[in-house]
C-alpha cells in the first residue's frame, strides 16, 4: 500500500502550510461539520490518520525525518558538521543554542507541534465515532494516540518541561502554559496505553509502515527505561522479543532495508526516488568533491572495538586531499532517483534487547542481562561480554547501546541525560559546556507572544 493513494487534500488537516506560523497561532479550529464528514467515510478516515506519517517523513531534518538524529549527534559526542561557516550548525556542536535558533523553532518546535495538532483532531474525530466499522476505527485511534505520544517523548526529551496540549481548541491552546515533565511522561503512557489496547498484532499492511501493537509496546518500555522502572520495561521489551514476530538480521547490511525482519516501525518515503532523509544527508553524493556534510568524531570512532563488525557495515570512509572524513552509513543510498529499497527505521529489535538487558541488570539478574548483550555481541561479531556484575554490565550496556544505536534517533544524547552523564563525558570536549546545555532553549519567538511559556535555565 502506498501513502501516496491516501495524500487526498484534506484541508483542515494537513497542515503544511503553518509551518511558518507560530505555535501561539495554531491552525484554525477543525470546522464540526468537516470533521464529521472526514471520520464518516473509512478511505478519508484513513487518509487523515497516514497524512501524519507523511507529513513526518520529509525530505529535510525534521523533528520526525533525521532531525532528532542530526542535531543531538552534534549535541553529544558523535558528529561534527564539517562546514564550519554554517553558523546555525555550529551552535549544536558547540552546544550554544540561540533561542532563536532557525532549527530549533521550525524543525523541532513548529513542526513537533504541528503533528500532535493532527494526532488530536484525528483522535477528537475518532474517539467516539459510531460511523466506521469498529475494527477501522480502533486501529486509527490507536495510530493517533502512538502518534501523539511519538512526538510528544521527542518534545520533551528535548525541550524538558513544555505545553501538554491534547485538543484543537484554539482558545485553550493559546493559554497553554508549561507542564512538568513527569505529567507529560504520564500523558505518553496514557496514550500508549491507549494504543495497546486499540491496536492489533497484525499490521494492517502488508509491510510494517503503519503501527501495531509492538510499536506502542516498544516505546512504551523505552519510556519505562527513562523513568528507572525496571520491571515494567522488562515487561513491554519481553512481550516483543518473546513474540517471534521479529528476529535480529544476520546480515549488518541489511537491518535498514524495508525488508529487515528487526524492523518494528518503519516510515515509507513518499517522494519519488528518494529513500531516507539520513541517507541524503549522511552519504554523500558521488558527485561531490568535497567531504560529507557530517563527519563521525574520533571519541566515537576510537570506542568501537577492532573486530567490530559494526565498524566494517555502519561506516564508510571518505578522503579529501588527504584528510580521513568517516561517515554515518547505516542508510546507504544518499543519491536522487535511487530506487527505493531503504524505509525510515524507527523501532528495531535489538534496541529491545538492550533495553532488557539493562532491566535485567538493574535488577540483579545476572545471567539472563548477560544473555541479552551477548545476543547483541554475537550478531556484531563479537565474543560475549566480560562483564559479570550489575555495575559491570550497566556500564557494558552503556557502550553496546552507544555503538548498536549510535546517529539513531538521539540515543547517545537522551543516554547521557537518563544517566546523568553528559556533564562527565562532555564537559572535557566541549569548550563552554554547562550542565544547562541538555535541555534545548524554548523558541524566543514563542516566549515573545506568550509569556507563560518561561525560558529554560542557561539561555
Amino acid at each position: 500500500m502506498k501513502y501516496i493513494k491516501y495524500l487526498i487534500p484534506l484541508l483542515f488537516l494537513l497542515y503544511a502550510s503553518s509551518s511558518c506560523r507560530k505555535f501561539i497561532e495554531p491552525a484554525p479550529p477543525i470546522d464540526r461539520l468537516s470533521s464529521d464528514v472526514v471520520f464518516k467515510d473509512v478511505e478519508t478516515a484513513t487518509s487523515a490518520v497516514i497524512g501524519m506519517y507523511a507529513s513526518m517523513m520529509t525530505t529535510s531534518p525534521f523533528i520526525g525525518s533525521g532531525g532528532v538524529t542530526i542535531y543531538t549527534g552534534l549535541c553529544s559526542d558523535e558528529l561534527y558538521n564539517t562546514n564550519t561557516s554554517n553558523a546555525t550548525l555550529s551552535e549544536f556542536t558547540s552546544n550554544a543554542i540561540s533561542p532563536g535558533n532557525s532549527v530549533v523553532v521550525a524543525n523541532f518546535w513548529q513542526e513537533g507541534f504541528n503533528i500532535i495538532y493532527h494526532a488530536n483532531a484525528c483522535i477528537e474525530g475518532l474517539e467516539n465515532n459510531t460511523y466506521l466499522p469498529i475494527p477501522v476505527r480502533n486501529q486509527l485511534l490507536g495510530e493517533a494516540y502512538l502518534s501523539r505520544a511519538f512526538i510528544y517523548y521527542y518534545l520533551v526529551s528535548l525541550f524538558g518541561d513544555i505545553p501538554l496540549i491534547l485538543k484543537t481548541d484554539y482558545l485553550e491552546t493559546q493559554k497553554a502554559t508549561r507542564t512538568e515533565s513527569a505529567s507529560v511522561y504520564g500523558q505518553i503512557i496514557t496514550d500508549l496505553k491507549n494504543a495497546q489496547a486499540l491496536l492489533g498484532t497484525i499490521y494492517p499492511t502488508n509491510e510494517r509502515v503503519r503501527p501495531n501493537k509492538s510499536v506502542a509496546t516498544a516505546l512504551l518500555a523505552r519510556v519505562y527505561l527513562i523513568l528507572r522502572q525496571w520491571e515494567l520495561a522488562e515487561k513491554e521489551s519481553s512481550s516483543i522479543i518473546n513474540s517471534s514476530e521479529y528476529s535480529l538480521e544476520p546480515d549488518l547490511n541489511n537491518v535498514f532495508l524495508a525488508s529487515s525482519s528487526e524492523a518494528i516501525w518503519q516510515i515509507m518515503p513518499i517522494v519519488e526516488g528518494v529513500n531516507t532523509t539520513e541517507g541524503l544527508t549522511f552519504v554523500p553524493s558521488s558527485w561531490s568533491s568535497g567531504p560529507p556534510s557530517f563527519s563521525l568524531t574520533s571519541y566515537f570512532l576510537n570506542s568501537i572495538e577492532a573486530d567490530d563488525l559494526r565498524k566494517n557495515s555502519w561506516v564508510a570512509l571518505k578522503t579529501v586531499e588527504g584528510q580521513d572524513y568517516y561517515y554515518p552509513f547505516k542508510y546507504k543510498i544518499g543519491e536522487y532517483g535511487m530506487p527505493v529499497t531503504e524505509y525510515y527505521m524507527l523501532f528495531r529489535l535489538a534496541e529491545q534487547y538492550l533495553i532488557r538487558a539493562e532491566s535485567f541488570a538493574r535488577q540483579g539478574k545476572i545471567d539472563e542481562s548477560k544473555n541479552d548483550v551477548d545476543i547483541i555481541r554475537a550478531r556484531a561479531g563479537l565474543s560475549g561480554t566480560a562483564a559479570h556484575t550489575a555495575e559491570e554490565l550497566v556500564t557494558a550496556i552503556a557502550h553496546e547501546r552507544r555503538i548498536e544505536l549510535f546517529c539513531e534517533w538521539g540515543a547517545r544524547w537522551f543516554d547521557l541525560k537518563r544517566t546523568k552523564k553528559s556533564t562527565d563525558v562532555l564537559s572535557p570536549i566541549k569548550p563552554g559546556w554547562q550542565p544547562t546545555d541538555t535541555l534545548y532553549p524554548i523558541p524566543i519567538r514563542e516566549i515573545k507572544y506568550a509569556p507563560s511559556l518561561t525560558q529554560n535555565p542557561g539561555y
